[in-house]
C-alpha cells in the first residue's frame, strides 16, 4: 500500500453527517512537524502542530494517527490540548433545515472516527458546538447514520456532568 492511501484515509476523522458534502471533493492539505508511515501496518502518524484542512474542515491537534484495516475501513484519533475540528454543515444537518452556512466545531483531548460505523467519539473535555447550540461532557459520541447523540458526564467512574445549551426554533431575539 502507498503511503498516499493513508493519507487519504485522513478524512475519516471528519464527522460526515456534519460535513459540506462538495468538501469531500476538494484536495486535502496537510501540515505538521512530522509524519510517520508504516506500510506494513498500514499506519500514519502526523506530530507537532498538525493542521488538515479540505474544503471547510479544519482540524488542528499535536498529533493525528490513522489506521487502515484490509477491507479499506480507516480509524482517526487526533489528540491535542485539546484536538478541535470545525466545518460547515449541508442544509438540513442533524435534521435542522437551515443548518446550511452554520458550522460545527468540536474540541476534546481525542477526537475518534470509525468509518466502518461511521461514528465519531470526543474524549475527554469533550465539547460540540453547532450554531449557538452546545453539548459538554467527558465524552460525546455521534453515530453518523441514526443520527444519535450521546454524552456522559464521567468515563472513568469519577463524579462528572453534560451540560447542554439549545436555542428555541423561535429564532426571533427575546425581548426584554
Amino acid at each position: 500500500m502507498r503511503a498516499e492511501v493513508i493519507l487519504i484515509g485522513l478524512l475519516a476523522i471528519s464527522p460526515p453527517a456534519w460535513s459540506e458534502k462538495a468538501d469531500r471533493d476538494k484536495p486535502v492539505n496537510i501540515e505538521a512537524d512530522s509524519l510517520k508511515v508504516d506500510d506494513v501496518r498500514k499506519i500514519a502518524v502526523y506530530e507537532g502542530h498538525v493542521v488538515l484542512t479540505q474544503g471547510t474542515l479544519k482540524i488542528t491537534a499535536d498529533r493525528v494517527e490513522v489506521r487502515q484495516d484490509d477491507q479499506g475501513f480507516t480509524t482517526g484519533d487526533a489528540l491535542g490540548k485539546p484536538a478541535y475540528f470545525r466545518q460547515r454543515m449541508d442544509a438540513k444537518a442533524g435534521g435542522k433545515p437551515d443548518a446550511g452556512g452554520e458550522y460545527a466545531e468540536g474540541w476534546a483531548e481525542r477526537i475518534e472516527y470509525d468509518s466502518r460505523g461511521d461514528k465519531v467519539r470526543l474524549v475527554g473535555q469533550a465539547r460540540l458546538k453547532r450554531g449557538e447550540e452546545e453539548l459538554r461532557g467527558n465524552l460525546i459520541t455521534y453515530d453518523g447514520p441514526s443520527g444519535y447523540y450521546q454524552a456522559q458526564g464521567s468515563i472513568d467512574g469519577t463524579p462528572g456532568r453534560v451540560r447542554a445549551v439549545i436555542r428555541p426554533k423561535n429564532n426571533a431575539p427575546a425581548k426584554p
